[in-house]
């Protein structure tokens, strides 16, 4: 993907956002002005940067925000976290440097969440923006997620992002899990959904499952509804809007990352 609206000017580049979607396959640029209209976007191969993309990285953004996926998490109920715990806490990540562990309230789940991105990536882009904003898939997902839980019934969340899928549940409005799995097809996909329900004791054949990170006839989408009653597509609470229809299209794949200044205020 590679759109630049005729109406993207440099001489606004104090005004715009960049929003940052990276892992190791893929880096995506979404550029947007005020009213939210994208005003240029890039996707390219993570370890082949875009000619025009790299012109774009260089210019002197002031509103920077960058999802990345995180290395490890783990979940704690606020109500027994303890800040002189941390020790406790760290043995759970996968790096013991303690500097790198991040903490943040999920104020609506009542949980705290300690986590840790992935070293290389976040040193790539804090050297490439080191004012920029950092959020994880997690934070937008579960701060918006609960006008989708109803207070009876089992709900599983799916979020696709290229080789990982990100599956969090909740059973009668309580968050039971959130964890990261890599995918490579629909039977990985199967796979994990299956042994997942019957790990936490959910119906294989589940009331509702929510789907975001992809669109409705992806094959996931798909293979999902056949796990459900009924599925539904969380939207993010900021819209974004393009001239051209396959570059919104397109942009809604990543319907929550206009969400991100919201995660970091």
């Amino acid at each position: 993907m590679k759109y630049t609206s005729k109406n993207f000017h440099l001489h606004y580049i104090p005004q715009y956002k960049l929003f940052v979607k990276a892992d190791f396959l893929e880096d995506t640029l979404i550029v947007v002005d005020e009213s939210n209209d994208v005003q240029a976007m890039f996707s390219y191969p993570a370890n082949e940067p875009d000619a025009e993309a790299i012109k774009l990285l260089g210019l002197p953004f002031q509103y920077v925000f960058i999802t990345l996926p995180v290395q490890s998490l783990v979940f704690i109920p606020a109500e027994v976290y303890q800040e002189e715990n941390h020790a406790l806490y760290q043995a759970f990540l996968l790096d013991e440097h303690e500097e790198r562990t991040q903490v943040y309230t999920l104020d609506n789940l009542q949980i705290k969440a300690c986590y840790q991105y992935d070293l290389l990536l976040y040193n790539r882009w804090r050297t490439i923006f080191p004012h920029a904003k950092f959020v994880a898939d997690f934070k937008l997902l579960l701060g918006e997620v609960q006008a989708y839980i109803p207070m009876q019934g089992e709900v599983l969340g799916a979020h696709f992002n290229n080789t990982q899928v990100e599956l969090f549940a909740f059973k009668n409005g309580k968050f039971l899990f959130y964890n990261v799995f890599d995918i490579q097809n629909v039977d990985d996909l199967n796979y994990f959904i299956l042994t997942t329900c019957q790990a936490f004791g959910l119906h294989i054949k589940l009331p509702k499952i929510l789907i975001s990170g992809v669109d409705t006839e992806h094959q996931y989408s798909v293979a999902l509804a056949h796990f459900a009653n009924r599925i539904e597509f969380m939207q993010a609470r900021t819209n974004l809007y393009a001239d051209d229809e396959s570059v919104e299209k397109e942009v809604n794949k990543f319907n929550f990352i206009a969400d991100a200044p919201l995660c970091v205020l």
